[in-house]
């Protein structure tokens, strides 16, 4: 795997280069989580996963997944709206894993918007494995966007694509959000390619979003 020397790299920081390496990106697995704090190693839960498989050739969304995760209190119920009590309701729990793994298997890359939040926080499951054995993208940090922005929140991206920010900061409409917004992007191949993604090695610096 090829180490990246991109300004602002951490050293030794591995990437995936796709165009070094001869990789085609055609179907990606766009992740999002919500969860009770900023740091797993603080006690805060992974309580929601929203998952969307999308084909960047035909721009199209191929499959969509979301469930909730059972916690005792959610301190940040006013970013997210999780009532902590709705989680503990009866719900299929037992398939979230699953099927996760068998969207990811289909998958060339997974992308997620502030990527190393949500991958902190993966790391704490059962997925461990499979979510590090492909390569990330974060839309914030990674991939290049064909607007202009002043900042890189998820709403900066939506506002400047003219994709309405509606219900936002739930797992699986964020990760719509992000579809929606690669919908606009005329050259999304290419410059999908082109990216640089994160490997194993994503910092931890996370902010609730």
């Amino acid at each position: 795997m090829p180490i990246c020397n991109c300004e602002g790299c951490l050293d030794g920081q591995t990437h995936f280069d796709f165009e070094e390496t001869g990789m085609t990106i055609e179907t990606i697995l766009i992740i999002d989580t919500e969860t009770t704090g900023l740091h797993p190693d603080k006690d805060a839960e992974l309580i929601e996963i929203g998952a969307v498989l999308y084909n960047i050739q035909h721009r199209a969304v191929l499959q969509s997944f979301s469930t909730l995760l059972p916690c005792d209190e959610n301190p940040v119920e006013n970013i997210n709206g999780i009532n902590a009590e709705v989680t503990r309701l009866n719900y299929a729990q037992g398939i979230t894993y699953p099927t996760l793994a068998a969207m990811l298997y289909h998958a060339d890359a997974i992308v997620a918007h502030n990527a190393q939040f949500d991958k902190k926080f993966l790391d704490t499951t059962s997925l461990m494995r499979d979510f590090n054995s492909k390569p990330w993208i974060c839309t914030k940090d990674d991939f290049t966007w064909h607007v202009a922005l002043f900042r890189k929140r998820l709403q900066d991206i939506c506002l400047a694509l003219q994709v309405p920010y509606i219900e936002a900061h739930r797992a699986l409409n964020d990760c719509m959000l992000l579809a929606q917004c690669f919908n606009k992007v005329p050259d999304l191949v290419d410059r999908m390619n082109r990216t640089k993604g994160g490997g194993n090695s994503l910092g931890f610096a996370g902010s609730i979003r």
